[in-house]
């Protein structure tokens, strides 16, 4: 019965901690999600209220090739100094790497942040304007070469590159954030999984010029579930051990009175009424344990004095049985036809030999009466 309860409550108990486990670590990852989405809807927000509005409407109207010949500005963070050839990409227009600059302080601030700014242009399209991978940062860039070997070089969208050719089809809530500032759910591509916030950019007169966007890895939510688990583990696993043992030594008492009380029953079984029912089950505080063995003593003494009233009346019916059969067995006999006839024969015989003693009386009477004449 012991182990029955310790595996009893023990498979109790590793549900309950299974759920709770479960809840500590939904909310927590929760909370760090909500937090996490807080601060990107604070930065986005935050940078896009940076953005030189002038500067990133002369943008919109730039030419996105770089003039060949051109020297890249000192803004230009990897590139500058460097002459711009056929084969450049990216642009040599200050006002640009301004932008990018703008970005650049932001990932500063922010080191696991991506920010990026979006517009539409005259063509009608939606287009990457400027991001902070541009800039190119020594020993953090996410940027690799053709050969798959990370390089520091500026990476990433291009300057007016169409929005279309990265994501395929625009999800609805880059286009949202133009709007309004918009959280997009956990999604994964090819280089993590992420959490992204758009928000549009306005002009003075409050006219919106484009959106301005921010990714974040959910590493940090990892981060936090794996800290959480590193805590939870432990304390939850010396809980279950002590609880296990707290029920362990818990079932022991209990199963110990009961073993009294059995031991107590068997005896009682086999006969013996005087045994201390009550002594069994005794404890610091009554309860059940003790109100059965009450009951059951009650209960003994009860079946003690009925075993004794049967025993006296067992005793008193076995006497009034053996006077019964002892007059049933004489009147067998003295009904029977043997008995009467030896009845008789008797008879016959005492009046025999009551006649013989009789004649015998008269005859020493007449001798006597012979001698005195």
């Amino acid at each position: 019965m012991r182990w029955k309860l310790v595996f009893g409550f023990g498979a109790a108990i590793t549900v309950v901690f299974l759920v709770v486990a479960g809840w500590i670590l939904r909310f927590s990852t929760g909370s760090a999600s909500d937090r996490l989405e807080k601060t990107l809807v604070e930065l986005a927000e935050g940078g896009a209220k940076t953005v030189d509005i002038e500067n990133f409407a002369k943008l919109l109207t730039a030419a996105d090739k770089p003039t060949p010949g051109a020297v890249y500005p000192a803004e230009a963070g990897f590139l500058a100094g460097q002459t711009a050839t056929v084969d450049s990409t990216w642009p040599t227009d200050p006002a640009y790497w301004r932008h990018v600059e703008e970005m650049r302080d932001i990932r500063l601030t922010n080191p696991d942040a991506s920010p990026y700014t979006l517009a539409y242009t005259s063509d009608g399209k939606l287009r990457f304007i400027g991001q902070w991978g541009a800039y190119g940062f020594t020993g953090v860039s996410w940027c690799s070469d053709p050969e798959g070997n990370y390089t520091d070089a500026p990476c990433g969208a291009g300057f007016k590159q169409d929005a279309a050719e990265l994501y395929g089809t625009v999800p609805t809530y880059v286009t949202d954030g133009f709007e309004r500032t918009t959280a997009q759910p956990a999604y994964t591509d090819a280089l993590n999984t992420w959490i992204s916030v758009y928000t549009p950019i306005k002009d003075k007169a409050g006219k919106v010029v484009g959106g301005f966007g921010v990714d974040y890895p959910l590493s940090y939510v990892k981060n936090v579930r794996s800290r959480v688990l590193r805590v939870l583990y432990p304390v939850l696993g010396v809980s279950y051990v002590v609880l296990l043992a707290f029920i362990y030594v818990l079932s022991g008492l209990v199963t110990r009175r009961l073993g009294r009380l059995t031991a107590v029953t068997q005896k009682v079984a086999e006969g013996d009424y005087g045994v201390d029912v009550e002594q069994s089950a005794k404890a610091l505080f009554a309860d059940e344990m003790t109100d059965l063995a009450n009951s059951f003593k009650i209960m003994t003494q009860k079946v003690g004095e009925r075993e004794r009233t049967l025993t006296q009346t067992v005793q008193v019916l076995r006497v009034e049985i053996d006077q019964a059969k002892r007059k049933d067995a004489v009147s067998e006999i003295v009904d029977s036809d043997f008995f009467n006839d030896l009845t008789k024969k008797a008879g016959v015989m005492r009046a025999k030999v009551k006649g013989i003693e009789l004649a015998d009386a008269a005859n020493e009477r007449n001798a006597g009466q012979a001698g005195d004449e």
